[in-house]
């Protein structure tokens, strides 16, 4: 999140419209930092003053192994803007390549890069330069630039306040990043419930029709030519119930990249809905496309694990968390009830056939206060840990270490 300077309270003596006025600007400040190109400006914009150097810009990635430079600050002349710049050439690609911060007395005249972009820095009227990479969660987002118009021997203190800088943009990039995919999600949530409506409504009523025409069509004495009608009418309908299918479907088909948050998200819903105890989805990272298959045995094991903290563990709130890891996509299913069936706990998908009991598939089942020991439940989950088995994954259930359950399923990608 980018950060703005810090303002002095409001007086108590500010009058009505100084406080809208400072409303509206905090306001702003919160929509931009959600919109990625306009964080990204922001966080360049302050490079120059705060980190000691005459200009500044970022190069983002442009496709594979490449990034374009943009977003320039202080610059005289458009040379860099746009420039596309490959792993391993000129100081920011070194820097792409190595991942780590490198800088140069004399961009013209230095050996440890490549000369390929000389003339544009010299166009510029730029001597020394310094890029440090842009890195979130293993990811690389970009590479931020600083340079000077004199020879500058650049200190670690400059160095450290330019990763700083760098820093504060992939948050940024991460915070956008994560409104937009929040924002996909519900609108692909939305979708799917105009779908369900329209089936529950519009299907319905067009299903009611169908039948009654057949129901008059089938009386022996009914003329022919109402006959006739009533065929061009049913045929009618079954168009248009044809047509309803058709755009249910697309209404209700949503891109691999969000296919699993929508379905985690539909599961916590209709959770939350049917026994009014509160469940949220937790994104936190960005997940890699999975296949139908993937998608589908992910969100089953969720749905089941619903299922089971509502009818055993007397919670109050469950968190779905979801997140790429290891190689592949965990979903950990997290309730504040009453715990895991000390006979479920550590139950693995991937126990062999002959394990015993204590190493199979259990239950979110736990024991109520007072009530006696139960015995492992939720052949549910059992079948679900199959499932996971079928597709690579592996799925294990044990006790939060603040009370509860969790459920944790995994699957490769």
């Amino acid at each position: 999140m980018v950060v703005s300077e810090r303002r002095s309270p409001l007086s108590p003596h500010t009058s009505p419209r100084q406080r809208l006025a400072a409303a509206e600007r905090e306001y702003m400040e919160i929509v931009a930092s959600l919109d990625r190109d306009t964080a990204i400006r922001r966080v360049v914009t302050t490079v120059p003053d705060a980190d000691g150097v005459d200009v500044a810009w970022v190069g983002l990635p442009a496709g594979s192994d490449v990034l374009a430079l943009g977003n320039p600050v202080n610059l005289r002349t458009n040379v860099l803007r746009g420039l596309i710049v490959p792993r391993g050439v000129g100081l920011g690609g070194v820097v792409m390549a190595s991942g780590r911060p490198m800088w140069v007395r004399d961009y013209v005249g230095a050996r440890e890069i490549t000369s390929d972009f000389a003339w544009h820095v010299s166009r510029e009227r730029l001597v020394s330069m310094v890029a440090v990479p842009v890195v979130a969660e293993g990811r690389l987002l970009g590479v931020l630039y600083g340079a000077s118009r004199r020879e500058t021997e650049y200190s670690d203190l400059t160095v450290g306040r330019l990763e700083g800088a760098a820093s504060t943009l992939a948050t940024a990039q991460i915070v956008a990043e994560r409104a937009r995919h929040a924002a996909e999600v519900a609108v692909h949530e939305e979708r799917r419930r105009l779908a369900l409506e329209m089936h529950d409504g519009v299907g319905a009523l067009l299903f009611t029709i169908g039948a009654g025409i057949q129901r008059l069509a089938a009386d022996p004495g009914l003329d022919p030519e109402v006959r006739s009608r009533l065929a061009t009418i049913e045929a009618q309908t079954a168009q248009a119930a044809a047509a309803l299918r058709g755009s249910m479907r697309v209404l209700s088909a949503a891109p691999r990249r969000l296919a699993l948050d929508v379905a985690l998200r539909e599961h916590c819903r209709a959770f939350s809905e049917r026994t009014a105890i509160p469940a949220r989805v937790l994104t936190l990272t960005d997940l890699p496309e999975l296949s139908t298959a993937q998608t589908g045995a992910l969100a089953d094991v969720t749905r089941e694990a619903l299922v089971n903290a509502e009818k055993h563990a007397g919670a109050s709130s469950v968190v779905v968390s979801v997140f790429a890891a290891a190689g592949g996509v965990t979903v950990v299913i997290a309730d504040d009830g009453v715990g895991v069936d000390p006979s479920a706990a550590g139950a693995r998908s991937d126990a062999p056939p002959d394990a015993p009991s204590e190493a199979r598939p259990g239950a979110l089942a736990g024991t109520l206060p007072g009530a006696p020991p139960v015995a492992p439940r939720g052949l549910g989950l059992a079948s679900m840990s199959e499932r996971m088995g079928r597709v690579g994954g592996t799925m294990r259930i044990e006790p939060s270490s603040d009370g509860g359950t969790m459920v944790h399923a995994w699957l490769p990608t």
